[in-house]
C-alpha cells in the first residue's frame, strides 16, 4: 500500500484511545456546586470505592502515579543507605521514585519470554542493605508474589507493588497492587480508568496507611494545629479530579471487555504474520492487558511506515540500566535487550474504535515484503 492523497487525509490512528465525556462533566459539576474543590468528602468516597474494588481496607489518593510510589517508599521508610530491588523493564518513574525518598537501585533482568522481573534471580541481589523489593506489574500481566513475598519475608523485607499498568487484573492470589504490604496505582490518560493526572496507594497495614495521609500532608495530620515533628509534603487529590474517577469506575467492566476484544482481534488478525508477534497475557490467570503489545523483526522500519499511513505506534522504553543518572548496580541483562529493541505498543485504548485497529492490520498486511526477518519470539 504506496501513502496517497487518501491515506494521508485518513484520521489519524492513535496508540491510546480513552473517552471522559457528559458523565464526567456531570459529576464534577455537581462537586464543584456542593462547594467539594480541594480534598474533601468526594476524595473520600472515591478512595473507599477504590478500595472496595480491590477488597483492601485502606486505600489513599494522590497526585500521580509517581507520587503514590513515592509515598509507598517513604511509608516503607526507605532513606539514604538502603538499597531497592527494580527490574530492569519498568517506566524510570519507579527508579526515580526510590531515589527520591534516598535509595538506591539493584536492577534484576527480565524473564526470558516476558518483561516481567525474573523473580528467582531476586535472592541472588540482595545485600545487607536491601531494604524493600519493588515488584512491577506490566501492561496487566503479573509478577509471581507468592516467590516475591516468600524471598522478603525470609529477609524481613517490606514488598512494594508497582500496579500502575495493572489496575483490575489478577492472578490466582487477587487483584494486583492488594497482594504486598504496599500496592501503587496510576490514574493517567494511558490507564483504564483515568483522572488525567492522579495515584493511588493501597495497603491492609492500619499503620502503613497513617504514614501515608500523614506524609501527603507535609507530615501533619491537621495543618492548622500541629506541630511540625516529621518529614512530609502537598500530596494531596482533589474533589474535581475524585469526581471523574467515581464516574470511570463504573465503566471498568464494559473497559475491560471493549479491550479484551481489541486484544484479541490483534492476535488472531496478526498471528500468521512473522515479523510481528503480539505478546500474550495469562487470560487464564485473571491478567487483562492494558495495552496491546508486540515484538517485530525491525522496529524502526515498522514505525516509519506505518506513521507514512497516518498509524501512532510507541516504541518500547529503554531498560533502566541505559540511564546513567539512576546510578544503578546492575549486572548483565540479555532478556531485557531483546524487550527493548524490538517491543511496541500497537493502537490500543477500551474506546480505540475496531476501525482503527482493522486499518493497523490492513497496514501491516502489506509490509511483509519491507519487513523481513521473525520477531524475537517466533518459533
Amino acid at each position: 500500500m504506496k501513502t496517497t492523497a487518501k491515506t494521508a487525509a485518513a484520521p489519524k490512528v492513535p496508540y491510546w484511545k480513552t473517552e471522559v465525556g457528559a458523565p464526567e462533566a456531570d459529576q464534577i459539576r455537581e462537586s464543584i456546586m456542593s462547594g467539594s474543590l480541594s480534598m474533601g468528602k468526594v476524595t473520600e468516597e472515591f478512595e473507599r470505592r477504590f478500595a472496595a474494588v480491590l477488597g483492601v481496607p485502606y486505600a489513599v489518593c494522590t497526585t500521580s502515579g509517581s507520587a503514590a510510589l513515592y509515598l509507598a517508599a517513604a511509608a516503607a521508610g526507605i532513606q539514604p543507605g538502603d538499597e531497592v530491588i527494580l527490574p530492569n523493564r519498568t517506566f524510570v518513574a519507579t527508579a526515580h521514585a526510590m531515589m527520591l525518598a534516598g535509595g538506591s537501585i539493584r536492577l534484576v533482568d527480565t524473564q526470558k519470554n516476558d518483561t516481567l522481573i525474573d523473580e528467582d534471580a531476586v535472592e541472588a541481589r540482595l545485600t545487607k542493605k536491601t531494604k524493600a523489593i519493588v515488584a512491577v506489574h506490566l501492561n496487566g500481566n503479573s509478577v509471581d508474589m507468592g516467590k516475591i513475598n516468600t524471598v522478603a519475608k525470609k529477609r524481613g523485607l517490606l514488598v512494594i507493588e508497582d500496579a500502575a499498568q495493572g489496575f483490575y487484573s489478577k492472578n490466582k492470589g487477587g487483584f494486583l497492587g492488594a497482594q504486598s504490604d504496599l500496592g501503587c496505582f496510576s490514574l493517567g490518560v494511558t490507564k483504564y480508568i483515568t483522572t488525567g493526572q492522579g495515584g493511588v496507594v493501597v495497603t491492609r497495614s492500619r499503620e502503613l496507611y497513617e504514614k501515608l495521609q500523614l506524609h501527603r500532608n507535609h507530615g501533619v495530620d491537621n495543618t492548622f494545629v500541629a506541630s511540625y515533628e516529621r518529614f512530609g509534603f502537598n500530596l494531596k487529590f482533589n474533589d474535581v479530579l475524585a469526581s471523574i474517577g467515581l464516574v470511570q469506575l463504573g465503566k471498568l467492566e464494559a473497559k475491560k471487555r471493549a479491550h479484551l476484544k481489541l486484544y484479541h482481534y490483534y492476535r488472531e488478525a496478526l498471528a500468521d504474520l512473522d515479523f510481528v508477534e503480539v505478546m500474550t497475557v495469562k487470560e487464564e490467570q485473571g491478567n487483562i492487558p492494558l495495552w496491546v503489545e508486540a515484538l517485530v523483526s525491525d522496529r524502526g522500519a515498522m514505525v516509519k511506515l506505518l506513521a507514512e499511513h497516518n498509524i501512532q505506534v510507541r516504541p518500547f522504553l529503554p531498560d533502566l540500566d541505559r540511564s546513567a543518572h539512576l546510578g544503578a548496580q546492575g549486572c548483565d541483562f540479555p532478556s531485557s535487550r531483546r524487550f527493548a529493541r524490538h517491543g511496541i505498543f500497537l493502537p490500543s485504548g477500551p474506546d480505540l474504535p475496531i476501525e482503527f485497529a482493522e486499518r493497523t492490520v490492513e497496514v501491516l498486511r502489506t509490509l511483509g515484503p519491507k519487513l523481513p526477518g521473525k520477531a524475537p519470539l517466533k518459533p
